[in-house]
């Protein structure tokens, strides 16, 4: 399966979901990431961010949900954006589909129809963001049941923040009816430097502690003018403020996505035989001990399983 999946949700519009998504997914591509975006959202604006026309969207990713996935052709659904970026764009034919009565209601996976369609893309990519509606519906609870995590983008403005926590506590309920564990990021977005955007930022780190994401998506009027020329903002402005504001965010998420560095531990009793030797010499590079929760250890050498090497 893909490595990484990414819902970026938040049922209030206006948030920077979209902006969060496409960037976030120019720079992973533009760093040799195989990158899958994935619109959710009837509004299409994924495609229009990244110069993607509508008129010529023969398969969404709306047909994609509802079709036969055993026999599905999926380079008719992608859309290759740049090296690395392809796009499963969305139309308005997601609002009918999710609808009572649509298309997604009546099969009885409707729930799974996203990760069914992510298996049949296994291989091809490493990271994959999925751009959800601006609600909690049965098209989010598919994004949630295909992520390994979530962005939850926050506006650090004060309506914004009443709201997040009511966001947090119906994402958590979504999770917990998905049955897994769904690391939850919370991102500061569109941050308007000021004495109140700050006390604002304060009390959303009071609220949520180590979810907030250390990381601030600050508003920039560059961003806007990325979109209206269709291009992500590594694209239309290289080097810009707003630019790294998502490469610092893509530095963060690289950083807890690596996996903890596996330890050999290794018991000394004595100072005699192999396994003591052993020992001295895992000295000079173990700099973890068991006792670390958050190392795993994958080997244990003890002295009893010295053997003499003339008899194997």
């Amino acid at each position: 399966m893909i490595v990484r999946v990414f819902a970026i949700v938040n049922q209030k519009g206006g948030c920077g979901k979209t902006t969060t998504a496409i960037n976030l997914a120019a720079v992973a591509a533009n760093r040799g990431v195989r990158t899958l975006l994935i619109d959710m959202d009837p509004q299409s604006h994924c495609a229009a961010g990244l110069g993607v026309p509508e008129e010529r969207i023969d398969m969404s990713v709306g047909d994609a949900l509802v079709a036969d996935h055993a026999s599905l052709d999926v380079t008719s659904l992608l859309w290759q954006v740049s090296r690395n970026l392809d796009l499963a764009p969305s139309t308005m034919m997601l609002t009918a589909l999710e609808a009572p009565g649509g298309g997604l209601h009546s099969m009885p996976d409707r729930d799974r129809r996203l990760e069914s369609l992510l298996g049949v893309m296994n291989g091809r990519f490493d990271y994959c963001f999925i751009d959800c509606p601006p609600n909690i519906g049965l098209l989010t609870f598919n994004a949630l049941r295909a992520a390994t995590e979530a962005i939850v983008p926050v506006e650090t403005g004060y309506f914004s923040l009443r709201g997040a926590r009511r966001q947090r506590k119906t994402i958590a309920a979504l999770i917990a009816r998905v049955g897994r564990r769904i690391p939850c990021h919370i991102l500061p977005s569109l941050h308007r430097p000021s004495p109140l955007a700050r006390t604002l930022l304060q009390r959303l780190h009071e609220s949520f502690g180590d979810e907030v994401a250390p990381v601030i998506i600050r508003e920039h009027e560059t961003l806007r003018e990325a979109v209206s020329f269709g291009q992500p903002v590594i694209e239309f402005a290289p080097g810009s403020e707003a630019e790294r504001d998502f490469e610092h965010l893509a530095d963060w998420l690289e950083e807890i996505g690596r996996p903890s560095q596996p330890i050999v531990h290794v018991e000394s009793r004595g100072t005699q035989g192999r396994a003591a030797e052993i020992a001295r010499r895992m000295e000079q590079f173990s700099v973890q001990s068991p006792e670390r929760p958050d190392r795993s250890v994958i080997a244990r050498i003890e002295p009893e399983q010295e053997r003499d090497d003339r008899h194997p």
